[in-house]
């Protein structure tokens, strides 16, 4: 009977486990997928083919997306999601390098599946495993806890990745566009000239280019589009780039001198990070000194002598 209660438990517990990562890699590859089915047909014009390649996949992640995002549609109007809400949604998932349109409704869809189904799951294992009342109840809080902010820790690591990929390739597209600037191109053509240059090492770059190309062309004012540039990816870079683009068009300054002192700017802040990663190094290191390094050389250094000491002690007390 212990037997059959403990292989009954190890069943739950890898249940659980299992329905965890599933539901955090679906809301990984769900929103993933919104983003490259919506945005890489609003910019396939000005893709190379090589970019759509694996459309036939994408097409079967987007069907398995599809009842999440009928959730999400459902509850995106009602009282379970504020405006408020919505907008931070938004905010954060077009930071993410996401398209809002398409991946709020899938954010929404499984995050609310996940607040749902993450504490019945803890509470079926308390059941079967007879935990007491207020283990029960951690166990359920644990599973509300991961049901609501589950979702948003997935989507700060994708935000985190998105920005990491816009920060190590801008510095090179702002030395790009400073060519294609001085080669007398537009800041429409120069910046899809850029974005097809580096579409091959840094997509997530590229399609934001494309995307402010679409944007210049399409709207009145351009510096509508470039403020939406700045806003859609919360990242202090584009913010820059967005400003000296704005400021070129308004006063009439030289692009490429303005570019080019962006580019050197944006350099110098890299080199200072990697100064800052740099200083904070030994005091990193402390704690693998103290744990790992510094016991191996006590030893080796003492032991000797303690071994030598035990062997004399220990020959004096013998008869």
């Amino acid at each position: 009977m212990d037997g059959m209660a403990f292989d009954t438990g190890l069943l739950a517990i890898l249940a659980v486990v299992g329905a965890v990562a599933l539901a955090i890699t679906a809301a990984i590859l769900l929103a993933r997928s919104a983003e490259d089915k919506d945005v890489s047909m609003r910019v396939q014009g000005l893709l190379r083919p090589d970019l759509t390649e694996d459309a036939q996949g994408r097409a079967g992640i987007s069907a398995a997306a599809a009842p999440f995002r009928r959730i999400g549609e459902a509850l995106r109007n009602t009282a379970f999601v504020s405006e408020k809400d919505l907008e931070d949604f938004r905010m954060a998932i077009a930071s993410a390098g996401l398209n809002p349109r398409a991946a709020l409704p899938t954010f929404i869809g499984v995050k609310a599946v996940l607040m749902v189904s993450l504490p019945l799951l803890a509470f079926l294992w308390s059941q079967i495993e007879g935990f007491s009342a207020p283990r029960m109840a951690f166990t359920v809080f644990v599973g509300i806890f991961l049901g609501i902010f589950g979702p948003n820790m997935a989507l700060m690591y994708l935000k985190g990745k998105h920005q990491q990929a816009l920060r190590k390739g801008l510095p090179d597209a702002l030395d790009l566009l400073v060519v294609t600037a001085e080669a007398g191109l537009g800041i429409e053509t120069a910046l899809d000239r850029v974005a097809r240059e580096i579409e091959a090492s840094n997509r997530p770059l590229a399609l934001s280019f494309l995307v402010l190309v679409q944007e210049l062309r399409m709207l009145p004012d351009r510096r509508q589009a470039l403020d939406r540039f700045a806003q859609r990816s919360d990242f202090e870079g584009f913010k820059r780039l967005g400003g000296t683009l704005s400021q070129t068009l308004k006063y009439g300054t030289p692009l490429a001198q303005a570019l080019r002192t962006l580019a050197a700017e944006m350099r110098t802040d890299r080199m200072l990070r990697i100064e800052e990663k740099a200083i904070r190094l030994p005091a990193l290191l402390v704690i693998p000194l103290i744990l790992f390094i510094m016991p191996a050389v006590f030893i080796a250094l003492v032991g000797p002598s303690v071994l030598e000491l035990s062997k004399g002690l220990f020959s004096g007390m013998q008869p």
